[in-house]
């Protein structure tokens, strides 16, 4: 449990970088019960959202139409074109000459493949794999993952990950209305840093994650907490 830590704040690095999770921020603030931590927002609309992914070309036209689409059911974007732009993307790597990545979904949510084998791989073909899984995230899915998983856990477009779900698990009751940021922290560091296996997901933090709207906020604000449960993906075969 030592190397948790490392391993999932390298992982939600990632994550902002190929567009998992929004993690980008202004300078509009607000105040609600998640605690004292950075309530920053990345976008002040759903529409205001969709359209900086619209007007940025390294996103395909298979996304922006899916977008654009959204944009006339108030942002919304069905369940059918959100599994759609992952098959997109999973089709992707196996052009590039990878095995197909698992599925890997937790209550209806995808994940990049989190948990990747480097058997039999140089560094010169691990460095490729991570810029071809960019490249295809980035082309065929990001945007749509990111809206996705805004309208389903940060409507309140929380540029902080974990203000987020904070927010998700108050929205949908279940945490008492005085669990903050902080107090989600102090939890995932205890996780984290646990010497023994007796830390796990479903004894270290005061929420259940048995339960399916808990998933939801977990899944769409901060996915690498669940990266124990995920398949491992052997893109050599």
């Amino acid at each position: 449990m030592k190397n948790v830590h490392k391993a999932l704040s390298l992982l939600a690095a990632i994550a902002c970088i190929i567009g998992m999770t929004g993690c980008s921020t202004n300078t509009t603030e607000t105040s609600d019960e998640a605690g004292t931590a950075d309530q920053s927002k990345f976008a002040s609309s759903m529409t205001d959202l969709i359209d900086s992914y619209l007007s940025d070309s390294q996103y395909d036209e298979s996304q922006k139409e899916v977008l654009r689409a959204a944009l006339q059911h108030e942002g919304e974007i069905p369940y059918a074109s959100y599994s759609k732009a992952w098959e997109s993307y999973r089709q992707c790597l196996v052009d590039k000459g990878y095995t197909k990545p698992p599925q890997n979904l937790t209550n209806g949510i995808y994940f990049a493949p989190a948990y990747v084998s480097s058997e039999g791989m140089s560094d010169a073909q691990n460095r490729k794999l991570y810029d071809d899984i960019d490249a295809c995230r980035t082309s065929r899915v990001a945007a749509v993952d990111h809206v996705y998983r805004t309208q389903l856990g940060n409507p309140e477009f929380y540029g902080d990950p974990e203000v987020a779900l904070v927010d998700c698990l108050h929205r949908k009751n279940l945490v008492s209305r005085s669990y903050t940021v902080e107090q989600y922290r102090e939890e995932y560091d205890a996780y984290a840093n646990s010497a023994t296996e007796d830390a796990t997901l479903d004894n270290s933090f005061s929420f259940d994650f048995n339960n399916s709207d808990a998933l939801t906020c977990v899944a769409t604000n901060i996915p690498s907490l669940l990266q124990p449960r995920l398949e491992i993906w052997k893109p050599l075969g």
